[in-house]
């Protein structure tokens, strides 16, 4: 099982509690993509969506499989639908966890939704958009509140500070680094959780992440071209395709998109955990876990 974390420009480690679990009983494959952590982000550094697909490749040789199962998370799997356009014929199956659906991350109506929604309205559009705005909303708060709880920011910030003037609370009053790093866990895990107030156990910190990466990849044509294949190309691959959402994913409240997806899909199907967010694993670990065990023998049984 190659895992395949988000990003572009992020790292492994925050995967490794999902795995965990069940590490005894399945191999897991983790490693860093091109542009993670210290890789250096100048000429001659070369990060690309194309080799990305390549890394990947070659490692499935350098491992010396014939085929793999790819367990992607976020970002990752954008990298998981390229490979699979680029080697079909090496892919046993895929388990998309937090999937980002398959369409460039600019596009408001996608184009697969000719396909899985030929009745979309602007009405459902503009339901989507106001569930996004509440999403926004209510992290935020809660990143927030959490701060003010553990005494990072003062419970009157408002009054000195109005909220329609949009102040800038963390240069305002968060100055050391640990608080700092303290703040940024307590946000990406509002972001990335349904509550939040684990976010102790969120993995690294703003220096695990390379925002440099990100924006290469973004901006190479070539992502920009393959993107749209990616539907396609989920849509023609015969084998199993597992599917792990949370209820409250930011890539796909509700989730709405999804299951009209996996519908169109030979041999795909969608589990969706309760009050669970981006990171489902860190809201309800034991579902989780369970699920993720399920997805993986039947991705993996036929090999």
């Amino acid at each position: 099982m190659i895992v395949l974390h988000g990003g572009w420009g992020a790292e492994h480690s925050y995967l490794i509690p999902a795995i965990r679990p069940i590490a005894d009983t399945h191999r897991f494959v983790l490693y860093d993509q091109r542009g993670s952590l210290r890789t250096p982000m100048s000429p001659p550094a070369k990060i690309s969506y194309s080799a990305l697909v390549e890394d990947l490749e070659q490692l499935r040789q350098r491992l010396g499989l014939d085929k793999v199962t790819l367990m992607a998370h976020s970002m990752g799997n954008h990298l998981a639908y390229g490979y699979l356009r680029a080697h079909p014929e090496r892919v046993a199956g895929l388990i998309l966890v937090g999937a980002v659906p398959p369409a460039a991350l600019t596009d408001e109506e996608p184009a697969f939704l000719k396909d899985v929604w030929p009745g979309y309205y602007r009405s459902d559009a503009a339901a989507i958009a106001t569930r996004k705005e509440t999403w926004a909303r209510d992290w935020s708060d809660r990143c927030l509140n959490i701060a003010i709880e553990e005494g990072l920011i003062p419970k009157d910030w408002a009054v000195k500070h109005p909220p329609e003037t949009n102040p800038n609370l963390q240069a305002l009053y968060i100055k050391k680094d640990q608080d700092k790093t303290a703040f940024w866990r307590m946000c990406c895990t509002a972001v990335n959780t349904f509550g939040g107030n684990n976010w102790r156990e969120m993995q690294g910190g703003m220096v695990y992440y390379t925002q440099a990466a990100a924006d290469a990849v973004l901006a190479d044509p070539g992502y920009e071209t393959v993107v749209r294949e990616f539907w396609p190309t989920l849509k023609g691959f015969g084998g199993p395709v597992r599917v792990i959402i949370g209820t409250h994913d930011y890539v796909d409240i509700g989730p709405v998109f999804w299951p009209k997806l996996v519908s169109k899909m030979p041999n795909a199907r969608l589990a969706v955990i309760q009050n669970a967010g981006h990171s489902a694993w860190m809201d309800e670990p034991g579902e989780f876990t369970r699920t993720l065990r399920s997805a993986l023998n039947e991705t993996t049984k036929s090999r």
